[in-house]
């Protein structure tokens, strides 16, 4: 968990040069937006249970978890054991989920904490029960079917054997769930809906011997957004519960607002002459004379070095390129633009990396896009490594 969470007082004489904002009211709209569009494509719906691991997607987990459970959040999905107990220690009593198949020598602390594991190996199941027998308790389990993932999840052809050897032989454990994975539902409908015919076909095959599961998921952010469904009843979207979209196509079917905003304070201005180069390998050479400006972040804070003389930010509301390569801790602007209409940018001035100046903006999206990557690891990078500021 990051320690570096604080709430947001704009009347403190310290403050970062560099943060990221984080917008709790929107992610209290996407919530409720989210919520609506649950019940509009799944048929039998159970409700939402959010994914907030990676410390929700470096937005701060126990923030996000806590304005989620005052909006009436009744499940976490997180990865690991260590963000279950977080949550626990945290005071959450709500349902969490462990997506990752955690080790079997961890099954007794999982039971204490009323952590619900993912179950996709005998050895783990075994476990668990040898803990509920201990503890004189049940323990819900969710199963995960490998239908094209090809990453953690029992094959779907020994999945039916699977599921019966559990509920023969693991009497402490409840099967509780069972769920899949979306591998490719933003690129290929095609297989997602054979994935989606092959799972039902799965539970139905289980139904049919008297095995049935209270929550059926499968859906992710794109798959709760492009695909409605009889057969599941909880989503698990993240992606969207940050204000971000795994397909463009989405934003016709619902609005959801950034959560994320990145910020810096200029630290530097001067003028660069014409030839004289910039930053390391000097990479950009100046055409002319060119002012610019320093601002305190690189790639530690988690500015990638790969949006060296890509990407822009915003100052006084005007998009200004970066130039020269990104270092370790600090990136180069040129504001020559600014400069030339009376505008000049001054020590202490904020420029915005992502968000929102005056009437434009720069979103996650984009900065994913120069620097050749997904707009995941823009948050879950500068999300981590930033002082994060909530209100």
């Amino acid at each position: 968990m990051n320690t570096t969470t604080k709430h947001l007082d704009p009347t403190t004489a310290i403050h970062p040069l560099t943060w990221a904002h984080i917008d709790l009211k929107a992610i209290q709209h996407n919530w409720t937006e989210l919520t609506k569009l649950a019940t509009t494509n799944m048929a039998h719906n159970a409700g939402i249970m959010p994914v907030i691991k990676a410390d929700a997607y470096g937005h701060g987990m126990i923030p996000i978890a806590q304005t989620l459970s005052d909006n009436g959040c009744k499940f976490f999905a997180v990865s690991n054991l260590a963000e279950g107990l977080s949550l626990r220690e945290a005071g959450f009593t709500q349902k969490i989920l462990l997506f990752e198949s955690t080790l079997p020598q961890e099954a007794h602390t999982m039971a204490q904490a009323h952590l619900t594991p993912t179950v996709c190996n005998l050895e783990l199941a075994h476990q668990l029960d040898e803990a509920g027998r201990h503890l004189g308790q049940e323990i819900p389990v969710h199963i995960k079917v490998d239908t094209g993932m090809g990453r953690l999840g029992v094959a779907e052809e020994e999945a039916m054997d699977f599921v019966r050897q559990i509920q023969g032989k693991c009497k402490s454990l409840k099967l509780e769930g069972i769920y899949t994975h979306f591998p490719l539902a933003d690129t290929d409908r095609d297989f997602t809906f054979a994935q989606m015919r092959r799972f039902r076909d799965l539970v139905f095959a289980l139904e049919n011997h008297f095995i049935s599961f209270s929550y059926v998921h499968a859906g992710n952010s794109m798959g709760l957004g492009d695909y409605k469904s009889e057969l599941l009843n909880l989503a698990r979207p993240g992606l969207m519960l940050y204000g971000l979209y795994p397909s463009q196509e989405l934003k016709a079917k619902i609005h959801l607002k950034p959560v994320m905003s990145v910020k810096a304070k200029i630290i530097f201005v001067k003028t660069i002459r014409k030839g004289h180069g910039v930053s390391y390998g000097h990479t950009f050479k100046a055409k002319e004379d060119t002012t610019i400006v320093v601002l305190p972040i690189g790639y530690s804070n988690g500015y990638l070095r790969s949006l060296s003389n890509r990407a822009f930010v915003l100052i006084h509301g005007v998009r200004c390129p970066v130039v020269g390569r990104v270092t370790m801790d600090q990136t180069i602007v040129d504001v020559s633009t600014l400069a030339l209409s009376g505008q000049l940018p001054h020590l202490g001035e904020e420029a915005v990396l992502i968000g929102h100046q005056k009437d434009q903006s720069i979103g996650c999206d984009e900065v994913a896009d120069w620097g050749g990557t997904i707009s995941y690891e823009i948050t879950c990078a500068l999300g981590s490594r930033l002082p994060r500021l909530c209100s």
